[in-house]
């Protein structure tokens, strides 16, 4: 019984549970070890599902890679502060970053504030390297919930390749025919025998896109001292040299002051803006500290589209490089490098190149922008924004902004004793705005804070046909519409710059600050354009809004077919007109503009860059042809101007990480340029 009973006990030993004997505290700390870790395990399981949901019906971050959407968002480009005038700007880069090797490289910008060439001290400056373009959010779950709206700014799927995604602008809704006409954009519905109607930009759309033109906080001590004249200059009627007994301008380092000294008389005093900037030789004179003071006050050139993201002076790699910059660099050191540019190696310096020196050193073989015309543009624009900050004196009566486009003159009066603005189009009553219910629309009025003993900052604006005023930053409401028709009072081959002489400059000095009595000072003052979009369907023939046959026979004639150096001899000799306002008037080759039409049906939506020269959109689209390697679904939109509904992606929401900063030290974040996007 005995021996029965210790083999059971025996048995039980062997194949029984094993009895931990641990302490009790050590068990629970393993327990809690095991189930940590598991819901860590669980936890990156269900974040990296989650990141697969939000990305797929969310959001998802994109990198731009080319500068269309300029400056708006930035592709891979340069970053420069200009060494005359201290304007940040950035300049585009994406050529160099073509191919697996860099054939092309960036070597200046020109600033679009004073026009200085600025050269590139790619050996020796860190933050003059080739950025990657901004990093940015989209919402895939916008359109979901909503309709696109016009101006929002659309990632899509490019019709002639879906798998290649595309980020611009939407300018046009499906149902309408679209038409672009002199920078502008109209709108009928489709089918529709009604007049084009002109596509407005709201107000913080048209802040969110205008481009510098210039401004006075940014001066350069060099032209100061040479005693170049300052852009903004005091003007009376029928004066052909600056009077006198008007504003005093006195120019700094640390921006422009204009002041008006006691005045008894009932006359408005005018400070006006005429459009120019030293060329190469005068540079070069400022920087000898040879005079300037000869250059005429007076002299002006029509407001261009300039781009200061086209403006890249480039040359080949060859003569700053023995080993260029490419995406396949060797060794670990470029390899690791080039994680932070973009995928591309820094390449090694040729012996030849002078980093930091101008263009010149390549003996004249740069090229400046894609067309070789990058220092300056070959459109007119003449939809400008004015900003002023004004003070007054207690006896001061009327403060005046005004801005001339087509020498038809645009004004918005501020009574200063009653702070009423009041606008008004020309100098009769015969131009009128929009009607106000059944009555004629003279002269909008609005009240606003000015007042006579105040400063203040005010702005208006005259683009796509519309008035608007800001004082301080805040929108000023009228009673009546601000919009206007032009073409009820001008015709096509009317609407066109004009000029008489200095003493009536017209769109030779298109904006404008005057003050009626007391004693008045202006501490800034700013010029910025609207975008102006070219009409083409042709981007391979140049993009330009001109009919080239056409215009060429104007300027005296090329032959039948264009080829590049012929268009650029064209628009050179374009250029040339612009500069010279005494032939504006009676140039015949503003006629050779042209307008050009989409017709957009159910679901189909028409998007545009806001870098209207080097964008390829839907004005570009059509006849584009299946190329080897592209699916059947890419034949199926081959040839179509328009984004089908199916192949929207989202909606651009914010810049969250624009390119760092190489100093003060690496990856230093750049913060300035994270926004939302508008």
């Amino acid at each position: 019984m005995n021996r029965k009973n210790k083999k059971d006990q025996s048995a039980g030993t062997e194949s029984g549970p094993e009895i931990d004997r641990r302490d009790p505290a050590e068990i629970r700390a393993e327990r809690f070890r095991m189930s940590g870790q598991r819901e860590t395990v669980e936890a990156f399981v269900v974040a990296f599902i989650l990141a697969l949901l939000f990305r797929a019906f969310l959001a998802e971050a994109f990198v731009i890679p080319t500068g269309s959407m300029a400056p708006t968002l930035m592709g891979a480009h340069k970053d420069l502060v200009c060494d005359r005038c201290g304007n940040s700007f950035q300049v585009g880069a994406s050529l160099e970053r073509r191919g697996p090797t860099t054939d092309e490289v960036v070597v200046a910008g020109i600033c679009p504030n004073c026009r200085h060439v600025n050269s590139m001290d790619l050996a020796g400056t860190s933050d003059h390297e080739t950025f990657n373009g901004d990093r940015i959010l989209v919402s895939k779950f916008a359109y979901t919930i909503s309709e696109p709206e016009r101006w929002d700014v659309i990632v899509f799927k490019f019709p002639g390749n879906p798998k290649q995604n595309y980020i611009k602008r939407l300018v046009g809704l499906p149902n309408e025919t679209l038409t672009i006409h002199h920078g502008d954009v109209y709108q009928r519905p489709t089918g529709s025998d009604a007049r084009d109607q002109m596509i407005r930009k709201p107000a913080d759309k048209l802040l969110a896109m205008r481009q510098l033109v210039h401004d006075t906080s940014f001066q350069s001590p060099a032209l100061i001292a040479a005693k170049y004249p300052s852009r903004w200059q005091p003007w009376n009627a029928e004066a052909t040299s600056p009077p006198a007994d008007s504003w005093k301008v006195d120019r700094s380092e640390d921006g422009l002051t204009a002041t008006l000294d006691q005045d008894a008389a009932a006359r408005v005093h005018w400070l006006r803006y005429y459009h120019r900037w030293p060329d190469q030789p005068q540079w070069d004179r400022a920087d000898k500290g040879l005079s300037l003071a000869d250059v005429d006050p007076y002299s002006s050139r029509l407001i261009t589209d300039f781009y200061a993201y086209g403006s890249y002076v480039t040359i080949d790699a060859d003569r700053v490089y023995d080993y260029a910059p490419s995406s396949s660099g060797s060794g670990r050191l470029s390899r690791l490098t080039s994680l932070f540019s973009g995928g591309y190696s820094t390449g090694q310096f040729s012996p030849s190149y002078k980093s930091g020196a101008g263009p010149e050193q390549f003996g004249g073989r740069a090229s400046f922008g894609s067309s070789g015309l990058s220092r300056d543009g070959v459109h007119w624009v003449g939809d400008l924004i004015l900003e002023a900050d004004v003070e007054t004196s207690a006896d001061s009566k009327e403060v005046v902004l005004e801005l001339v486009e087509a020498g038809v003159p645009y004004r918005c009066s501020i009574d200063l004793s009653t702070g009423v603005a009041t606008l008004s189009i020309g100098e009769d009553e015969t131009r009128t705005f929009d009607l106000h219910g059944d009555e004629t629309n003279l002269h909008p009025s609005a009240p606003t804070s000015v007042r006579a003993g105040s400063r203040h900052r005010v702005r208006m604006s005259n683009c796509d046909d519309q008035i608007l005023l800001w004082v301080d930053d805040e929108l000023v409401e009228f009673d009546a519409p601000t919009t206007f028709d032009v073409r009820s009072y001008l015709s096509d081959a009317e609407n066109h710059p004009k000029y008489v002489n200095a003493g009536n400059p017209l769109d030779a000095a298109p904006a404008g600050v005057g003050v009626r009595g007391g004693t008045s000072s202006i501490r800034h003052l700013r010029i910025d354009r609207d975008k102006y979009y070219i009409a083409t369907k042709a981007p391979d023939a140049g993009m330009f809004d001109y009919d080239v046959e056409a215009f060429s026979g104007v300027t005296g004639g090329l032959s039948s077919h264009f080829g590049a150096h012929q268009l650029k001899r064209l628009m050179g000799e374009l250029q040339d007109v612009m500069a010279q306002p005494e032939l504006w008037s009676d140039f015949t080759g503003w006629q050779a503009r042209r307008s050009v039409s989409f017709e957009l049906e159910q679901d189909q939506f028409f998007p545009m860059g806001d870098n209207s020269p080097e964008s390829l959109d839907a004005r570009a689209w059509a006849g584009t042809k299946l190329r080897p390697g592209m699916t059947k679904e890419a034949d199926a939109w081959a040839r179509a101007d328009y984004v089908p509904r199916d192949l929207l992606v989202g909606k651009a929401l914010l810049v969250f990480w624009p390119h760092s900063w190489n100093s003060p030290v690496p990856f230093t974040p750049n913060f300035r340029r994270m926004k939302l996007i508008r």
